[in-house]
């Protein structure tokens, strides 16, 4: 019967007790959703995404929430991504010719802060 040294018994605990914090501290490769996008104030919101294209917009934010058209251009809606007079408000911007140009933000939800 082969027994193993004490400081091999050392490596392989300290392999098996620190080996899953590692794996689990590894950054997570995921695409973005609304759960980790940032809150902006409405000041970063318009100057990061003014005149941006399309693919900018959904590289840094995903998905919109909602889109739609407004006076025949393209309107995407982020829910609940700027902070303004201490509330969360909803978030729209306006594409003409595949840029940001108008941004505006709708009413908070009732109840949120």
């Amino acid at each position: 019967m082969k027994f193993i040294s004490l400081s091999q018994f050392q490596v392989i605990f300290l392999l098996a007790f620190f080996t899953p914090n590692f794996l689990e501290a590894s950054p997570k490769k995921n695409s973005v959703t609304q759960s980790e996008t940032k809150i902006y104030t409405v000041i970063e919101f318009e100057s990061t995404f003014m005149n941006r294209r399309k693919k900018e917009i959904l590289k840094t934010l995903g998905e919109p929430d909602r889109k739609s058209q407004v006076q025949e251009k393209e309107v995407w809606k982020y829910n609940q991504i700027v902070k303004d007079m201490e509330q969360i408000w909803d978030q729209n911007i306006m594409f003409d010719f595949g840029r940001v140009n108008y941004i505006w933000s709708d009413q908070p939800k009732a109840g949120k802060k």
